[in-house]
């Protein structure tokens, strides 16, 4: 709901209208992988659902900008005009990164404009994991009392989606997406 990102578990059960993040980091043949998704519980309210729909499209838009040749900095403009084109903020504080052998390797992948003009390279591996904000500021606070939740700042809900990516020859491979059923 209004938790951006680290929420912890604790006794409050989920209620019909929740949307929850599902972030899932697995280490697998020397290399990590990390990955979220969004899941609605029940009957979710209309802004709700376009909030997680435009947040996965956001995603998706992203990663169809990923090849060779393209500089990092595309992806944070690119997540930055998309969602203040359907009236959400973009959280500036956490961004993807550069995976591989450590889970947190530099460099950030910011999702929104910035300097950081690192041109992409075949082999290169990285998370790109947007969270979209209900209105226009993507301001955050936190973490709370338990000392690891952030929550947005105006109290609205937020969505996160994320996958793992690969630059190949041609363009992206998306390493942590699920075979279809």
């Amino acid at each position: 709901n209004e938790v951006a990102l680290h929420g912890v578990p604790n006794t409050r059960p989920l209620s019909s209208g929740d949307i929850v993040n599902f972030d899932l980091t697995v280490y697998k043949d020397s290399a990590f992988g990390d990955c979220s998704a969004m899941v609605m519980v029940g009957d979710v309210d209309e802004d709700a659902r376009d909030l997680v729909s435009a947040t996965r499209e956001c995603l998706y838009g992203a990663i169809d900008l990923v090849r060779p040749g393209i500089k990092l900095n595309s992806i944070g403009k690119f997540c930055q005009e998309f969602a203040s084109s359907r009236g959400y903020g973009v959280v500036a504080e956490f961004c993807g990164h550069f995976i591989g052998s450590e889970l947190h390797m530099k460099p950030n992948v910011l999702h929104v404009p910035n300097g950081n003009g690192l041109v992409l390279r075949p082999g290169m591996t990285f998370t790109i994991e947007p969270i979209l904000v209900e209105g226009a500021c993507g301001a955050i606070k936190g973490p709370l009392s338990d000392n690891w939740t952030i929550v947005s700042q105006n109290g609205g809900w937020s969505a996160q989606w994320e996958h793992t990516v690969l630059v190949t020859e041609d363009g992206v491979e998306i390493l942590t997406k699920p075979p279809q059923a």
